[in-house]
């Protein structure tokens, strides 16, 4: 995983649960439901955040070197599967079965042509 992503998920996931727990308590003391509902939204926004952290670290390591191997059509397919269950992601149908994805073959930092890390394509 690219250090910046891994430490900004890591910051976020700690903030969700911080929250979390606040909620937990707020229905222990039986607090205000729509107070709870506030809260939990908080804590779904926050999970949200990490969610899309993780998929610009997947986009940037695993994905962009399926494409550049030319496989890249089943992780596409793979992640269109799995975001389609994503709140804030629109419905797309998988075109195929993601079970012949290819694994990511390490979370370590991957390197990219120049041309891509700068926005270009490759």
């Amino acid at each position: 995983m690219i250090a910046e992503y891994k430490q900004d998920a890591s910051h976020r996931l700690k903030a969700a649960i911080g929250h979390l727990k606040a909620v937990e308590k707020m229905v222990e003391s039986e607090r205000y439901c729509v107070d709870i509902m506030k809260q939990l939204a908080a804590v779904q926004a926050s999970l949200e955040a990490v969610q899309q952290v993780l998929l610009k670290n997947h986009l940037s390591t695993c994905v962009t070197d399926a494409i550049l191997a030319g496989s890249g059509e089943s992780l596409i397919t793979e992640l269109v599967s799995v975001l389609r269950y994503s709140k804030g992601i629109p419905s797309i149908e998988p075109l195929g079965e993601a079970s012949s994805a290819p694994q990511c073959h390490s979370h370590a930092v991957h390197s990219m042509p120049d041309t891509v890390k700068e926005g270009g394509t490759a």
